[in-house]
């Protein structure tokens, strides 16, 4: 590394104190700004530490205001840009801060669904404002807009391309020319893509690909040298594990640049900020560094093993005349808590780095603010900045000041717990102020977790693009894999290990490669899904909408428990009602009005969900899950089911185990050596594997066969729920690939289950699975398993009975017929079971067959 002598300063952390702001006029926020008082700070040492700045605070009551960004004009003049929420729509604003007043001056959007805008002020003096907008089909577009001379300019598509076009970062060059750079979702993979104004021009440039085509490249960020080149930080899946790279951005026209990696390991390195050093020499990157074989074959129980486990944080510097990059551990990062994510960063002016990162506290996540000394090479302690309480998946924003001192933007609604309350937007100065003490040296401890192989691990995993079709009955299906159970930070459990929903939407398009995935967040386990939460994740869901590539439902999950039992609610378009379990909270909901509920019980059991659902109108599925516990379904105290919403039980989850029978076989997928089998919390005592479960003790009710044996119709799915991870596939046969051709499927119950992209094909008499008919023949039953490893045991199911077994298949491929040529009187169910060498299963939904 090119070491960057600067002399010691004096610097400070910063602490807020939030300022509770009377409503100001009813289209635009009130504001109020104010010094920050000394607040009392303690070292690691116990030594106290006066804390100094400036703060100001933009609230409205009632309207979210989030997801700000900040930039400073040449004037010195800040400015920042925030999404704000009414409870119906999104709008973006501009405001400034000068002298001791902050002032929201003008909305800079239409009113629609915004997604994490960039702000920047262009060297000719305009501030440009940048942000992804939800438009037809539900596909995030790129937008951008300009502000000059008192006024908002044209409002400019930037990127409409096949898929969502969004998480924008933008900058200024040495030479005032203006550059934005977003992740485009075209491809069906994440492409990052620039455009470039130059000063005065009349037109942005031609889109300039920076990264295509290789792999899923995520989440860019802008930095610029000193000659005037604009570098972007991203990182990708290539190779199929998330790494950083670097890569500078040719002029328009030219062609992609040269790759570098940054601290490659065989861990997770991804969600980076970049900011060029105070020589121009280089660059300081930070981003976060995670698990080993991060999205990879995870079953059970256990907080080192979700999605945002093991979590710290990545930082040094790249030389650009070198092309190296030096790492220097923050090892007191994880002392305020952790996981730790979504690290920023900003120089003071004596060109020493600041990072702003979340970290989890044990119910929520707040900021942690360090300094690096580059003259020493060793980092301050990390200070908790205060009032910056809020969700995991929050970005804050550094700028410098007209003095060089760094100011932060970021979001907090001041929350105590999970409960979601109303956001602010705040700003601080860092500093000038004391000297904050030396952290800890070396690198941070980090939670170890053995990692041998299991035996599925041994199978090649299926290409994203080897798609499987089936011509049947003259028609052509496609078989889709997805997953509709996973939760993110804002469900009241593992918050900390989950991962928010872009981490798991990263899972599903680049590990797991699933072509469609619903977040399954909790309506109301000890918290009460918010509707400003649900709002968010259908926006989140929005952003990684790719027709014909990749679709995301909205879902959320009912944990109603025994014996009603949980339900996922899965939507095909945007704005389903939350029907929450307790009445009082769906009563007093903004769903109440259009969709009522009637006085009753305590709590709106199924048969009510189902009518609300029904009244709702639009396509709406149901599936049941986790059968055989506590939080699952006793289907003897049904008498029927509302199959015009429910159809589907998740007869496999990945966190658990197979609820199919007493006795049947589960799939050892994803088990290490030694590890046995979760059925329910973690706690429950089981038989190590591959042995099947034969007792699931009282709420056997709820297992699948005896839902079937209860004359309940219903297929099956597999999902993952919280920690698992590659090792549930929902399949789906579908004539058209689209949210409402999921939904559609799903309620004729042409799915499949299985624990890797195992191909199943069943008919029967010409029916597809899933169908219910009659016939005045013997059932005659065709089968095609095209498996991903050899198949052991391929199991024709009669009536919840194993009635016809193949086995000595000698390979993955088996096609065969099988004729009952004495079928029970009444219906009769045949549904299949597959099991390969390596652990890994399938099931088909059945069909219902009566024989007159």
């Amino acid at each position: 590394m090119k070491r960057v002598i600067l002399p010691s300063i004096l610097v400070a952390a910063v602490a807020i104190v939030v300022a509770q702001s009377p409503q100001g006029p009813q289209d635009q926020p009130s504001a109020k700004t104010e010094k920050w008082r000394p607040v009392a700070a303690t070292t690691t040492k116990k030594t106290p530490v006066r804390v100094l700045g400036q703060r100001a605070s933009l609230k409205r009551p009632g309207h979210q205001l989030d997801f700000p960004d900040i930039c400073r004009d040449p004037q010195g003049t800040l400015w920042v840009c925030y999404i704000e929420h009414d409870g119906t729509e999104d709008v973006l604003w501009l405001a400034k801060r000068s002298g001791a007043n902050v002032e929201p001056v003008a909305k800079i959007s239409d009113p629609g669904i915004l997604h994490q805008p960039a702000i920047t002020c262009a060297g000719d003096g305009p501030i440009w404002c940048f942000w992804g907008q939800t438009g037809d089909g539900d596909v995030v577009h790129l937008m951008g807009a300009k502000f000059a001379d008192g006024s908002r300019g044209e409002i400019l598509p930037l990127a409409k391309s096949a898929g969502s076009d969004t998480f924008a970062d933008a900058g200024v060059d040495r030479r005032g020319r203006v550059w934005v750079a977003w992740q485009s979702m075209r491809s069906g993979e994440g492409d990052i893509y620039a455009r470039v104004l130059e000063p005065g021009a009349g037109r942005w440039s031609d889109e300039i690909p920076v990264a295509t085509g290789q792999g899923g490249d995520w989440e860019p960020r802008l930095a610029f040298d000193k000659s005037g080149s604009a570098w972007v930080l991203f990182d990708s899946s290539r190779g199929n594990e998330f790494n950083l790279y670097l890569t500078r951005v040719p002029e328009p026209g030219g062609r992609q640049g040269e790759l570098f990696e940054i601290a490659h390991s065989p861990r997770y390195e991804a969600r980076g900020d970049i900011i060029a050093d105070a020589d121009g020499g280089g660059f300081w990157i930070a981003a976060e560094r995670g698990r080993v074989r991060w999205g990879l074959d995870v079953r059970g129980h256990g907080a080192q093993k979700g999605l945002n486990a093991q979590r710290d944080l990545v930082f040094g510097h790249f030389d650009l005349e070198t092309k190296e990059f030096a790492e220097f551990p923050v090892a007191s990062a994880r002392k305020l808590g952790a996981p730790v994510n979504l690290p920023v960063l900003g120089l003071d002016a004596a060109g020493d780095p600041w990072v702003a990162y979340r970290f989890f506290s044990g119910a929520f996540w707040r900021i942690g603010l360090a300094r690096f000394d580059v003259g020493r090479e060793r980092w301050s302690v990390a200070r908790a900045l205060p009032d910056s309480n809020f969700g995991q998946d929050r970005r804050a924003g550094f700028c410098s000041g007209a003095d060089g001192s760094p100011w932060l933007a970021w979001p907090s609604d001041g929350r105590s717990n999970k409960t979601c309350l109303v956001s602010g937007v705040f700003l601080g100065q860092i500093g000038p102020g004391v000297e904050l003490p030396d952290g800890p040296a070396g690198a941070p401890p980090v939670a170890k977790l053995g990692e041998p192989f299991a035996a599925s691990q041994s199978t090649p995993e299926r290409p994203a693009n080897d798609r499987h079709h089936w011509e049947h009955g003259g028609k052509r299906f496609g078989l889709y894999w997805g997953d509709v159970h996973r939760h993110t930070d804002v469900s009241n459990c593992r918050t900390g290990t989950d991962g928010c929903i872009t981490e798991q939407f990263r899972y599903a398009y680049d590990m797991a490669k699933l072509d469609f995935l619903g977040t399954s967040d909790h309506t109301d386990a000890a918290k009460k899904y918010d509707p400003y939460e649900w709002w968010h994740n259908q926006r989140m869901a929005d952003v990684f909408q790719a027709p014909e590539q990749f679709l995301s439902l909205y879902v959320y999950e009912r944990e109603q428990r025994w014996p009603w039992g949980h339900r996922n609610v899965v939507f095909a378009q945007r704005g389903g009602p939350v029907v929450y379990i307790r009445r009082d909270l769906y009563r007093n909901s903004p769903w109440q009005q259009s969709l009522p509920a009637k006085n009753g019980l305590r709590e709106i059991n199924p048969p009510e969900l189902w009518q609300i659902l029904r009244a709702y109108g639009k396509p709406v599925a149901l599936v049941s899950h986790t059968g055989a516990t506590g939080m699952g379904t006793d289907w003897g105290r049904y008498d029927e089911i509302d199959h015009e919403v429910e159809n589907l039980v998740e007869i496999f989850q990945g966190a658990r185990v197979s609820y199919e029978g007493r006795g049947a076989p589960q799939p050892t997928a994803g088990l290490r050596p030694g590890e046995g089998y979760t059925i329910a919390s973690g706690k429950e005592k089981a038989p190590p594997p591959p042995q099947p479960i034969d007792d699931f003790g009282k709420h056997a009710a709820g297992l699948y066969q005896n839902a079937l044996a209860q004359g309940h119709r219903l297929g099956v799915f597999a999902s993952s729920d919280h920690i698992s991870q590659h090792v549930a596939y929902g399949g789906v046969y579908l004539e058209e690939f689209t949210r409402e051709g999921i939904i559609a499927a799903f309620r004729q119950r042409r799915t499949i289950a299985a624990t890797d992209k195992i191909y199943l094909e069943f008919s029967c008499n010409g029916q597809p699975l899933g169908s219910i008919f009659q016939t005045g023949e013997n059932p005659a039953l065709s089968i095609r398993v095209d498996g991903t490893a050899n198949l052991r045991k391929v199991t024709v199911v009669r009536n919840e009975e194993d009635h016809h077994v193949i086995e000595a298949i000698g390979g993955h491929l088996l096609e065969t017929s099988y004729t009952d040529e004495d079928p029970p009187d009444g219906e009769v169910r045949y549904y299949i079971r597959v099991e390969q060498e390596d652990g890994n299963m399938a099931w088909s939904s059945p069909v219902w067959v009566t024989v007159e």
